[in-house]
């Protein structure tokens, strides 16, 4: 299957992909956020954005020259490892993942463009935030709802309302087929930022 097939916001195509995952580390490893960066460079070279689920709140940023750039709602924030439930760090070519298992930090590193050909179904999921809120400067804007949710963002300058214009995460789900043939998701990554330009969603960068 060459060609892409669209339906319901969603589009199927083959592309080639792999996957591999990284050796375990030891939470008491990491210490510092200096510590888990020192991991990613082992892997991933680019600038990419990245999504890290802390114990206390979810950070949007991007990672960019060995350093994760974040808006703090507190002096000296950090991404500390031992705070972290899950973390990616994605652009348009590949994904790191990370995800906490007691004191372990295990991993994973996806990367489009080599390896075998899968099926994808490429994704655009609408993120809350209908407006913007207070925590915004140069580089970051926040988007809340009234029900209070609220994400800060890495990025300015995009319209935003609550009927036709919105925020989307792109994402990559790959399928695989089991044992007797069924197709399933075997794993999903995220690719990127998207506002809608009428039909279709143009990147942000």
């Amino acid at each position: 299957m060459r060609e892409k097939i669209s339906a319901n916001g969603l589009t199927l195509y083959c592309l080639l992909s792999q996957a591999k995952s990284l050796n375990e580390r030891n939470l008491a490893d990491l210490p510092s956020a200096d510590a888990l960066i020192t991991v990613i460079d082992e892997h991933l070279k680019k600038d990419a954005f990245f999504v890290a689920y802390m114990d206390y709140r979810v950070i949007i940023g991007r990672y960019t020259n060995k350093m994760f750039e974040f808006y703090p709602l507190t002096n000296g924030e950090q991404i500390t490892p031992k705070y972290l439930q899950k973390l990616r760090i994605f652009n348009q070519n590949e994904e790191l993942l990370f995800w906490r298992s007691g004191q372990m930090l295990k991993g994973r590193h996806r990367k489009d463009g080599e390896g075998e050909e899968m099926q994808v179904i490429e994704a655009h999921q609408v993120l809350f935030g209908t407006k913007k809120g207070k925590h915004s400067n140069e580089t970051f804007t926040e988007i809340t709802e009234d029900r209070g949710t609220s994400l800060i963002l890495p990025f300015t300058g995009f319209a935003l309302n609550d009927a036709t214009q919105r925020i989307f995460l792109k994402t990559h789900n790959y399928i695989g087929y089991n044992a007797v043939h069924q197709a399933t998701y075997v794993d999903c990554r995220f690719v990127g930022f998207a506002e809608k330009q009428g039909d279709h969603h143009q990147n942000l960068l």
